[in-house]
C-alpha cells in the first residue's frame, strides 16, 4: 500500500484494534476509535484505563484497522505519548467522524472528556 492509498484508508471511519503490553507481558487488545493528521494517529480513552497505564509504562504501542469488505488492513506501531486533558472539541471532532455531528453532540454535551487523555501514536513502521 502507497503512503496515499494508506492516508485514504486511514480517512475513513473504522474501527481499529489496539494493542499495549500489560506489566506481566501479556498483550491487551482492545477496539477504539482513532484520527489520523498524517504523521500521527490519536486514541482517546479514560484516565487511567489499562491501555492507558500501559502506554505510560512502555511508551509504546500497535494499531491494526482493517476492511472486513475488501479484506485490506493497515497496522501502525511505535511510540505513544500521552495528552492531558482532552478538550470538548477534540472529543466532538472523533464522535462526529463515528456518529455524525447531530449524534455527536448529544453525546459530548453530556461530558465526560475531563476524565479523558488522548493517547498519540507515532507510527515508526507500517504494515500493510
Amino acid at each position: 500500500m502507497t503512503p496515499d492509498e494508506r492516508a485514504a484508508f486511514l480517512a475513513a471511519p473504522r474501527t481499529g484494534v489496539l494493542a499495549t503490553v500489560g506489566r506481566d507481558g501479556r498483550v491487551h487488545a482492545v477496539p477504539v476509535w482513532y484520527s489520523c493528521d498524517g504523521a500521527d494517529i490519536r486514541i482517546i480513552t479514560e484516565r487511567g484505563s489499562v491501555k492507558h497505564r500501559n502506554v505510560v509504562r512502555t511508551g509504546r504501542a500497535a494499531l491494526c484497522i482493517d476492511d472486513r469488505d475488501t479484506y485490506h488492513y493497515v497496522t501502525a506501531e511505535g511510540p505513544v505519548t500521552v495528552q492531558d486533558p482532552v478538550s470538548y472539541e477534540e472529543r466532538l471532532a472523533l464522535h462526529t467522524r463515528y456518529r455524525g455531528p447531530e449524534a455527536a453532540r448529544r453525546i459530548v454535551d453530556q461530558g465526560g472528556h475531563e476524565r479523558m487523555v488522548t493517547l498519540v501514536l507515532r507510527p515508526e513502521r507500517w504494515i500493510g
